[in-house]
């Protein structure tokens, strides 16, 4: 097709990961540096505010995200293998979390 090959991938396959890689970064990590609206929060405090769990649950998705789509490379038609098996769990895995804590955090008030 004309792409160089870097290490067996082609070029436009790297910039597709990294593409993913921008997304995630940027979903989670923006909106917390940005800061809410109306909270009074300084910006660099709220990425601190993340317990250990949670540190640990951001790589351990960011490390099955990247594995599943070296191993899948949905770019070559694995598209729905990658979604079923790589982005659901992290998906659900996230949303449990969020509602669990959301559980939590209205108990206390």
């Amino acid at each position: 097709m004309g792409y160089t090959k870097i290490w067996g991938a082609s070029v436009s396959s790297l910039q597709e990961i990294l593409v993913i890689v921008l997304l995630f970064v940027l979903i989670i990590f923006l909106p917390r540096r940005l800061g809410r609206g109306g909270n009074g929060k300084k910006p660099g405090k709220s990425l601190s505010a993340l317990s250990g769990r949670a540190r640990l649950g951001v790589i351990v998705s960011a490390v099955w995200l990247l594995a599943w789509t070296v191993y899948l490379r949905p770019w070559s038609g694995e598209a729905l293998g990658f979604v079923l098996i790589a982005l659901c769990p992290v998906i659900l895995g996230w949303g449990a979390f969020w509602v669990i804590d959301g559980f939590r955090k209205n108990q206390g008030a």
